[in-house]
């Protein structure tokens, strides 16, 4: 009978699809047969394909498997409006379609890694969330995933264990991930004269990494609804960013700030001739331009011969700016052997395994 390992949290985006790839990849290299379980996927749109991006990476990386995809990931809830689309009273068809599938995975591996709902909280309403589905397959300690590099990860943590004594669950360990470089010395300080205290042990602490972290061109265009004008400069789409510039101000104040980064997306308005040739003499990775407004032909020229895309976006400059901050990075290919190196160095595995 397989082991399974639950990774859960009470806040979204916390790295959970990528834990569960690290974790994966340390246990196949040692030789163990491990699995990966969403009983929860989450497709794009509420009537679309059904099928979970993560769940659909992890098939094609590191979980290879002619297993049909309902046995990996056998229950699916659209993001929007699923307390509508999804009917609670039948709660426990949903729970036996997961207990199912999670028993077929069981009879042919060592380990399960199981990712949880975005939120604890999340499908509370519908009678599917993180602690009903665990207890449903057989397992009463979760491992919990915190991100927060500050002293509310305390009380986040703290609220999650109390919640959890009142529903009969335990946590087996808390993985501190995607953390500031400078607050780790505070969870250690945090860990003596708190954490141990409550006899909850830390699993792994594990730094923020901005390759993993940083979208890539195409991700952006696509958070805004964007249109690349420049075909030329289709492969720049590729690109890592590392930050964004708002050219609102003049010239000579935009090139302040265009030399001051590295592998900078520019925002502005098309008709920003000035500020856009002058960005394109820093090299920057992209252009987002707002409003729809079509460039000067002069400003395509200079970015084919640079190869920088060139993205107009629908909406205007605040708007847009709100679409790209509520993009989440996806990971890719290329990026697997990152997460590999950092779960396998960062997490103390007769703890998690134990």
């Amino acid at each position: 009978m397989a082991k399974g390992i639950y990774l859960c949290s009470l806040n979204e985006h916390v790295g959970k699809s990528l834990l569960s790839i690290g974790i994966m990849l340390k246990l196949q290299e040692e030789g163990k047969k491990v699995a990966y379980f969403k009983p929860i996927g989450v497709p794009k749109g509420a009537f679309s394909n059904k099928a979970d991006r993560d769940v659909g990476f992890i098939q094609s990386t590191v979980f290879k498997t002619d297993l049909p995809y309902d046995i990996i990931s056998p229950v699916s809830i659209p993001d929007c409006y699923y307390v509508d689309l999804i009917d609670s009273s039948k709660k426990e068809q949903n729970l036996k379609i997961v207990k199912d599938a999670f028993d077929q995975l069981s009879k042919n591996y060592d380990y399960i890694i199981i990712e949880g709902a975005p939120s604890i909280k999340k499908y509370i309403r519908v009678g599917l969330d993180d602690v009903t589905i665990a207890q449903s397959l057989g397992i009463n300690e979760v491992v919990f995933i915190q991100t927060k590099s500050s002293d509310k990860c305390i009380d986040d943590l703290f609220f999650t264990k109390k919640y959890f004594e009142y529903r009969d669950m335990k946590i087996k360990g808390v993985i501190f991930n995607k953390i500031d470089h400078d607050y780790k010395a505070r969870i250690e300080e945090l860990n003596e004269n708190h954490i141990k205290r409550y006899n909850i042990s830390i699993i792994g602490l594990i730094e923020k990494s901005i390759e993993l972290l940083s979208p890539r061109v195409s991700e952006i265009m696509e958070a805004i609804g964007g249109e690349l004008i420049n075909e030329a400069a289709i492969e720049g789409l590729n690109a890592v960013v590392e930050t964004y510039i708002i050219a609102a101000m003049h010239v000579q104040a935009a090139l302040k700030y265009l030399r001051s980064v590295k592998k900078a997306v520019v925002i502005t308005g098309g008709d920003r001739t000035d500020v856009i040739l002058a960005s394109l003499n820093e090299n920057v990775l992209a252009l987002v331009l707002t409003g729809f407004i079509q460039p000067d032909v002069k400003v395509i020229y200079e970015a084919n011969e640079r190869g920088v895309p060139i993205i107009l976006s629908p909406s205007d400059t605040y708007t847009t700016i709100r679409n790209m901050e509520r993009l989440k990075p996806g990971i890719q290919e290329e990026e697997v052997k990152i997460v590999h190196k950092l779960v396998k160095e960062h997490i103390n595995w007769e703890l998690l395994l134990k």
